[in-house]
């Protein structure tokens, strides 16, 4: 078993869509909210302003409304694929087939897309508008073993085929995830995928009442999940051949980080900064025109709506000038997003004391 940065683990390698989401280089499309079995999985973590919404369409943090905004948030963050989610896909077969072709024909055969399922919609006549579309994996996602069957049927149609579950404490789950590492390797699977149960807004009462807690070092990840997929990845090592990866719950905010980063190169304006951690930031400085003229004219920026605008190292350099003019001064570190949202601010006092 290879151990890998922020706790990950991973058994004789993994597939090509987690291989690109370490990397940041996938994006993630929230295809419908709808989905029947909200109501009996009680570690769901969806958002409950996105549940029972069967038109809402994201991309990352992107609500789209035509193809055209798609294509442009794909490109936007260089990304090389994306993971399709919700809700549940497959009961939007025929969205996901529009998606994909789309998506496929702008970007290439090589783009690669994976789709999350609860095997809800799977049938052979949603498998092949699914292969016909270009889906290249499945990920199942199913305690029922009377759905492990959909797994099989999958395989048959030529899908990189696997299951994706959460890693919940307790030795009836783990038995559970041993049986069907076994079922997958059985069935010619490729792999079985384990996530760090996590507390969200939306599941926090249920995982609390049934005793579960957070981790002494996270607020996010679940006490006992981690050592949980470990067991069960030394059985799936020991006993079968297929592949096995634990996700810890840093890891999912680190790829958010990496997309960041691709994202923040391709959208910052001319006064703002990527940084290292993904984000972007510029300076704003504030008050009379004639006195931010002075500012503008010797270190550049974007005057707009009474404020100049300006990349981070300038503002810096002037911070001196102009706290000496008696203007009012800032930092701002937003998301790389459409609506930028802030982050941080950094006021000018602060900087002044930074810079000695």
């Amino acid at each position: 078993m290879e151990e890998l940065p922020l706790g990950a683990l991973r058994v004789r390698g993994w597939s090509k869509g987690c291989d690109l989401c370490w990397k940041g280089a996938k994006s993630v499309l929230f295809i419908t909210g709808e989905c029947p079995l909200y109501g009996s999985c009680f570690y769901c973590t969806i958002a409950d302003w996105r549940r029972g919404k069967g038109d809402l369409i994201i991309v990352n943090e992107r609500t789209i409304e035509d193809e055209s905004s798609l294509i442009e948030e794909i490109e936007y963050n260089s990304s090389l694929g994306v993971g399709i989610t919700g809700g549940e896909p497959t009961i939007v077969p025929d969205r996901v087939y529009e998606y994909v072709k789309l998506l496929k024909e702008r970007f290439g055969r090589d783009f690669h897309v994976h789709l999350y399922t609860n095997s809800i919609g799977i049938d052979e006549r949603a498998l092949s508008i699914l292969y016909d579309a270009g889906v290249d994996e499945i990920r199942f996602h199913t305690w029922d073993e009377r759905k492990w069957e959909k797994i099989r049927m999958a395989v048959s149609f030529g899908f990189s085929v696997g299951a994706e579950m959460p890693s919940i404490p307790g030795e009836g789950w783990m038995r559970k995830l041993i049986l069907l590492s076994g079922f997958l390797d059985r069935v010619g699977a490729d792999f079985l995928n384990l996530n760090e149960l996590e507390f969200t807004p939306s599941n926090r009462e249920n995982l609390l009442r049934m005793g579960m807690r957070p981790r002494i070092d996270d607020e996010v990840g679940v006490e006992g999940s981690a050592e949980a997929a470990r067991r069960v990845l030394e059985y799936l090592e020991r006993e079968t051949g297929i592949m096995g990866y634990f996700c810890p719950a840093s890891q999912k905010e680190y790829q958010v980080r990496m997309r960041w980063i691709r994202r923040a190169s391709n959208v910052a304006r001319d006064y703002e900064m990527p940084t290292d951690e993904g984000t972007l930031i510029y300076g704003e400085v504030s008050g009379p025109e004639e006195k931010l003229m002075i500012i503008f004219r010797k270190y550049g920026g974007h005057y707009k709506s009474g404020k100049l605008l300006m990349r981070a190292d300038s503002f810096e350099k002037a911070s001196k000038e102009i706290k000496k003019l008696g203007l009012d001064g800032r930092l701002i570190e937003v998301m790389p997003t459409e609506e930028r949202k802030v982050l941080q601010v950094y006021p000018l006092e602060f900087i002044l004391r930074s810079r000695g």
